[in-house]
């Protein structure tokens, strides 16, 4: 059972995110203009342990943050990957992690590839993947669609 208490903690922690996410406009390094690793403007699907934009975007909209202007970048960011037919693409997939489990008969926790981002077709069969990358993407379009409409942007006319 959510107590009051716990709910007013729970409301606490929301906008400390949301303002850690706004400080630094979803995508933007706090000490100039830069993006704080590029990888982050590159849509990816599923989300797993990597952020993108697109996830910072997504959970601002869903808090209720819309029309913040430290927001304008990553907006901008996301319609200028819109395609021609009103879809966005899939920009990568991440091969994915392994635990040091016997299940995956893995003896470390990590490897370096795990960071490696499929960026054309199915990679290989570390990646986790629902759609082939670099191609348009129902996941990736249907994330972007609720964006805009959470913040009454939303345009169905293909650019």
């Amino acid at each position: 059972m959510l107590t009051q208490h716990n709910r007013e903690a729970w409301q606490e922690a929301v906008k400390k995110g949301d303002e850690f996410l706004l400080k630094h406009r979803v995508y933007k390094s706090e000490k100039d203009d830069s993006a704080v690793l590029f990888d982050f403007l590159k849509t990816h699907y599923p989300m797993h342990y990597m952020y993108d934009f697109l996830h910072g975007l997504r959970i601002l909209t869903e808090t209720g943050i819309k029309d913040d202007q430290r927001m304008n970048d990553a907006v901008k960011v996301l319609m200028a990957k819109r395609l021609q037919d009103g879809r966005w693409p899939l920009d990568g997939v991440y091969r994915g992690w392994r635990h040091p489990h016997p299940m995956h008969g893995l003896e470390t926790v990590s490897r370096p590839e795990e960071r490696d981002l499929v960026t054309e077709g199915w990679g290989s069969e570390r990646s986790i993947q629902l759609e082939e990358a670099g191609k348009p993407s129902k996941w990736i379009t249907l994330q972007a669609l609720l964006i805009l409409k959470r913040m009454g942007l939303l345009n169905l006319a293909a650019p």
